[in-house]
């Protein structure tokens, strides 16, 4: 309903600017004319541009801000017509002319200022709208990169070792005449662990480079007791 109201209107202002215009070229319209007609043409003219620009503001829904000074302007525009229809012609004279004019010109002014003013304003908002829509897509996309992008924590392996035979011969100690070294060790407690061990009563866990230290060190062990 708004569109087709809107749209009668710029249509209407559209038609009284062509018959005031048609007027002017079929009557050959100058200032000896006869003042009726003037007054009827000019009027046409006068009434159908400000018609014709808030029809065009309201067919594309340019009436949230400008509504206002659309409607003064054109009101300003009908008080300078009124004026120019009971001046005309015995006082359209100076400052009569200059008041009048004036008048029409400033509220054509504002009903036009209003229409810009109304654009300007949509190009603003959508190009902000515009502007906040990418920054969203931007985050969203950061963000989805993130997941796909993300390394994924594997736990390293883990070898759990039951049940094994570790047998480790002590050889009694060969008694020596002479300098005596002591040397500390943690024979016993490393006994007592091996031997939980092959019982089964520990469960080791331990990594591939950590057996092959213990395997190690219980080579130097053993080579160690058959030295001594």
């Amino acid at each position: 309903m708004r569109y087709f109201r809107y749209s009668l209107l710029f249509a209407f202002g559209i038609g009284l600017t062509l018959v005031g215009l048609t007027f002017i070229i079929y009557f050959q319209l100058h200032r000896g004319s006869d003042p009726t007609l003037i007054k009827v043409t000019f009027s046409l003219i006068g009434l159908g541009v400000p018609l014709a620009v808030l029809g065009i503001a309201g067919m594309f829904g340019y009436v949230k801000y400008s509504k206002v000074t659309g409607i003064s302007g054109f009101i300003l525009c009908i008080l300078a017509i009124l004026s120019f229809l009971s001046l005309y012609p015995e006082r359209w004279i100076y400052p009569n002319i200059s008041l009048v004019a004036t008048a029409y010109a400033l509220g054509l002014i504002l009903v036009l200022g209003g229409l810009f003013a109304e654009v300007v304003q949509k190009i603003v908002e959508s190009r902000m709208t515009e502007v906040k829509t990418a920054k969203t897509a931007e985050v969203n996309l950061e963000e989805i990169d993130r997941g796909f992008i993300e390394p994924v924590k594997i736990p390293e392996p883990e070898i759990t070792i039951k049940d094994v035979n570790v047998k480790v011969e002590f050889s009694r100690p060969i008694e020596r005449i002479g300098k005596v070294v002591k040397v500390k060790d943690n024979v016993d407690y490393d006994a007592n662990i091996l031997s939980r061990v092959r019982e089964g009563k520990l469960e080791v866990r331990v990594k591939d480079e950590e057996i092959s230290e213990i395997s190690k060190i219980l080579k130097s062990m053993e080579e160690r007791m058959k030295k001594d």
